[in-house]
């Protein structure tokens, strides 16, 4: 799969997973949202009824400090029967008692009212703004009591007599609803953090997939391509040999042996540096340390790189050791050396001074390689220790290789308990330093 069209399909997954969670989360909140009005209604009638009861109350007081009995005439009250008989039980009896209230003038407490309601809402825990109004028949707001709102959940209204009503308006805030919600919320962020996480785990990992393909490609291009001129050049000389016209001439046949012979050792390095990789990846790299003479060892290398080169290099070497010996494996030792003066000579313009210096310092010797090529960009300088990474300057510049080098480098120098690090800077060159453990 395209990594633009993964791309894609993990965007609209996380619209989706997103739109269902808001969808979900909607409905959760209008559902909260209606318990709460509901229960602000079950409240507000309660509040209604313990209003009435007070009142009630006061009448048995009244009766008992007067001595006297409750004498009711049916005459006074005004009560139609035709409403009463589209009303329940309890309903019937709230407007009998309310007439009755109003007979002993013990009539409608609005601040007595505002006062239960709002205890029975704190007892709730529900700490809305709200405002009770008391309306006559014709609708019109006789009296209020709490804070002046315009908008917000209106209850039922509950009659009171003679077509007077009672309603009360709540401002509900949508932070009351989610403290509601809490349990809930708390539960569906975790599940999407969840399901968030395993995305990105998972575009993660294709996405380190897809750089890994990437990456193997450019190396198996790159090997074919930087293989391909040496096998042809030495199957050319195996024709002429077969051929036997360079015989006549045994300079030419000195010189074309020379050819085929630096061919086959370029390839065998190629060839080792990989198998060396694939033997430390599992573990199965056996050193065979002895002891090397350092400076004799950079020397050869110096030889080796500076016959036949198409390009000025000069070499300035420096060294600080108490024992010229070393003890490491020569073989990896020299081929980690060669490839970081190869590539001092491979990214650099026509001309480059190399610096090799090295210094014994207490149980330890560093080995600096300094050049004023290309240079590194910090950016590059974090990921071209990784195999197969090779860094941009050199993929502008075009230069071959296989982006193995200093991952081998790096993996023969801790092979042996050292470390290596980079000093670069853009168009101003590069320093590898190595140290090595003495013995």
């Amino acid at each position: 799969m395209k990594l633009s069209n993964f791309l894609l399909i993990f965007a609209i997954a996380l619209i989706c997973l997103f739109s269902l969670q808001a969808f979900w989360l909607y409905h959760t909140y209008q559902l909260h949202l209606q318990k709460i009005e509901e229960s602000i209604n079950s409240i507000f009638n309660e509040t209604v009824e313990k209003e009435l009861d007070q009142r009630f109350w006061e009448l048995q007081e009244s009766a008992k400090e007067s001595r006297s009995d409750i004498e009711v005439c049916t005459s006074s009250f005004n009560i139609s029967f035709d409403d009463m008989g589209n009303s329940n039980i309890v309903t019937q009896q709230f407007v009998v008692i309310q007439q009755l209230m109003s007979m002993y003038d013990i009539h409608f407490d609005i601040v007595k009212l505002d006062s239960i309601f709002y205890s029975s809402l704190q007892s709730h825990q529900y700490s809305f703004h709200y405002q009770i109004n008391h309306i006559n028949s014709a609708g019109e707001i006789v009296e209020t009591s709490g804070e002046s709102l315009d908008k917000g959940f209106k209850t039922v209204f509950l009659p009171i007599i003679n077509g007077e009503k009672t309603y009360a308006i709540v401002k509900i805030s949508p932070p009351a609803v989610f403290k509601t919600m809490a349990a809930i919320l708390s539960g569906s962020i975790l599940i999407v953090i969840f399901i968030m996480a395993c995305l990105f785990y998972e575009i993660r990992l294709f996405l380190n997939q897809h750089h890994l393909n990437r990456l193997r490609e450019n190396f198996t291009h790159s090997l074919t391509h930087d293989m391909k001129t040496p096998l042809a050049t030495i199957h050319s000389v195996l024709i002429q040999l077969k051929n036997g016209i360079i015989y006549k001439n045994p300079d030419i046949q000195q010189k074309f042996h020379t050819i085929a012979i630096d061919q086959v050792i370029n390839l065998q390095a190629v060839v080792n540096q990989i198998l060396t990789l694939a033997y430390i990846e599992e573990k199965q790299l056996a050193l065979n340390k002895q002891f090397i003479d350092l400076p004799e060892m950079i020397q050869s290398l110096i030889d080796k790189f500076t016959v036949g080169l198409d390009k000025m290099v000069v070499f300035q070497t420096s060294y600080n050791l108490k024992d010229n010996s070393i003890y490491a494996d020569p073989l990896y030792l020299n081929n980690t050396l060669s490839n970081l003066i190869d590539n001092a000579i491979k990214y650099s313009g026509d001309s480059v001074k190399i610096e090799i210096e090295c210094t014994a310092k207490e149980k330890q010797v560093s080995i600096h390689v300094k050049d004023d090529g290309f240079g590194i960009s910090s950016t590059d300088q974090q990921k071209i220790f990784k195999r197969f990474e090779r860094g941009a300057e050199i993929k502008r510049n075009r230069i071959s290789g296989f982006g193995i080098g200093l991952n081998y480098v790096q993996q023969v120098v801790e092979a042996h308990g050292g470390t290596v690090v980079i000093n670069s800077r853009k168009e101003v060159g590069s320093e590898f330093i190595i140290v090595l453990p003495v013995y």
